[in-house]
């Protein structure tokens, strides 16, 4: 069978190819379809990471997210996206109190989900569920504190509310009542507890993605992958086929009387095929996945939403030692303070760990481990 593309015969990837390309669409247009298409896949991921407690697969895809869309003009959609990101991303890390996704030091990462989920009041159909949430976040914010053994911090978060936020009196009055009797396993915060704020987060999510669904690339991509197994399978068939018959004839017995079938060309040079190739790509190599390094936002709005955590370097202003030496990169403060808390999360010695849950640049994890050795002998820690 012949296949005919502009007068000449053509191979038929080559016809399924072309059929699917126009020659007058643009390449910005052809650009932002992919780059849609990649949004909702990582939006997708990220929300599978959430649903699924991976914080290091959850923190990967978020960097990624977010150095996709940076500079991006995004479309309403997109923005919804973007917004429900930044509030898992800080849900995420309701229990690393060491983290900041704002300027303010005092602003931690549940209190800042706070400001982000009430701008999310018509992303979220169910006005219940809002309230819900939203009230969930304010006990969260305060039990969290308790959990960690900081009750004067659990204090300032009441304050901040107070200042900041709707914080309803009746509860802001429950609320000081524990701090103050600091009661860590009181049957209010055990009622509402961080497993149901996830469950009732769950509950959005499956919400939302069911009226706006990401699956595009995912079902392009089961396909792909079905189809691969399929010939892997027939390979491996084809392949054994030839062991079995030393590579001479191929006899393949049928259900139905036994027919035979011999010297198969077709499927000897499929499963020489398929030797050469496992033999010439070798091992795969591991993905690229791309960093991002962003500049934080000083006011909260949706278009400057930073979804991920703000970096040392943000925070913290360089020494003049610093920007003095190109050789040696000095360690701000901000930087031990997270290499003390991944030290207290991970444990002393999970230097990788540590590197891939916190921001330290362009950091390497010989580096922790040497900056910790100098902490130890300096007897800062």
């Amino acid at each position: 069978m012949l296949y005919i593309m502009n007068g000449k015969e053509a191979s038929p990837s080559i016809v399924t190819i072309t059929s699917t390309t126009d020659e007058n669409a643009s390449f910005s247009d052809v650009d932002c379809t992919v780059k849609s298409w990649i949004i909702d896949y990582l939006f997708l991921s990220i929300t599978h990471h959430f649903k699924e407690k991976n914080s290091a697969e959850f923190m990967r895809a978020v960097r990624s997210f977010e150095a996709l869309i940076d500079g991006l003009q995004l479309d309403d959609h997109q923005m919804k996206k973007k917004l429900v990101c930044g509030f898992l991303a800080r849900v995420m890390d309701a229990k690393n109190l060491d983290v900041q996704y704002t300027q303010e030091e005092e602003v931690k990462p549940l209190m800042s989900a706070v400001v982000v989920w009430n701008a999310m009041d018509k992303v979220v159909a169910d006005a219940n569920l809002h309230q819900t949430v939203k009230r969930l976040l304010f006990i969260q914010s305060v039990s969290v504190c308790l959990e960690k053994g900081m009750p004067s911090m659990a204090k300032d978060a009441l304050q901040w509310f107070e200042r900041e936020c709707d914080l309803p009196q009746k509860l802001q009055m429950k609320l000081a009542s524990i701090v103050s009797a600091k009661n860590t396993y009181d049957a209010y915060l055990t009622s509402f507890s961080f497993t149901r704020l996830l469950d009732q987060i769950q509950a959005f999510l499956d919400s939302f993605l069911e009226e706006n669904p990401s699956s595009f690339l995912l079902q392009a991509a089961s396909k792909v992958v079905h189809a691969r197994q399929e010939k892997d399978k027939s390979g491996a068939q084809s392949q054994k086929l030839l062991e079995e018959n030393d590579g001479e004839t191929i006899e393949t017995l049928q259900e139905n009387g036994g027919e035979t079938i011999e010297n198969d060309e077709e499927l000897v040079l499929h499963s020489t095929l398929n030797r050469h190739k496992k033999r010439l790509l070798g091992k795969h190599t591991q993905p690229w996945n791309p960093e991002s390094a962003k500049k934080p936002a000083k006011n909260f709005k949706e278009s400057k939403l930073k979804v991920t955590r703000l970096s040392a370097r943000n925070r913290s202003p360089p020494s003049v030692e610093n920007s003095m030496l190109r050789t040696r990169k000095m360690w701000t403060s901000g930087e031990d303070k997270f290499l003390k808390a991944g030290v207290r999360q991970y444990g002393e010695g999970k230097w990788s760990q540590i590197l891939q849950e916190y921001d330290f640049g362009d950091r390497t994890s010989v580096n922790l481990k040497d900056r910790w050795r100098i902490l130890k002998k300096r007897e800062l820690v």
